[in-house]
């Protein structure tokens, strides 16, 4: 079988979408961002269902939700991203090359939470619920 040489390289699947940059959700948005190698992987699958009835929980919580794939297409919650934005969010959050990871991005771009399993959400809530700005925006009634 020949083996493509992309020297690390994301070449496939040339994916046009919009351009973002984490950047551009600081003080806005917390960032769930999801690594994984394709759509259908069973650690991606568990990860969406765990997260499939939480709508309210995450807009009340001001998160977005990032998945970068390596053989699919990219999205935010359910648009897609271009090709090269994915890969400078997969170059600014290195992961030890394990196949799934999931990152916490607080609104100060700081992460927050790094794991190479399927999260919990009430584990993730539990994270967001203790930190400074979050607590200021329970206290405000948010």
């Amino acid at each position: 079988m020949a083996q493509s040489q992309n020297n690390g390289a994301h070449t496939e699947p040339y994916c046009s979408g919009e351009e973002i940059s984490l950047s551009q959700y600081r003080w806005e948005n917390r960032i769930i961002v999801l690594f994984s190698s394709d759509s259908g992987s069973e650690s991606y699958q568990a990860q969406m269902s765990k997260f499939s009835s939480l709508e309210d929980e995450f807009l009340d919580r001001d998160l977005i939700l990032i998945s970068i794939f390596d053989d699919d297409c990219s999205v935010l919650n359910d648009k897609f991203i271009s090709d090269s934005s994915a890969d400078s969010i997969r170059a600014n959050l290195t992961s030890s090359g394990n196949n799934y990871s999931v990152y916490l991005i607080g609104k100060d771009g700081g992460v927050k939470l790094r794991q190479e399993a399927v999260i919990e959400p009430e584990e993730l809530f539990r994270v967001i619920d203790r930190m400074p700005m979050r607590r200021r925006e329970m206290s405000d009634g948010r």
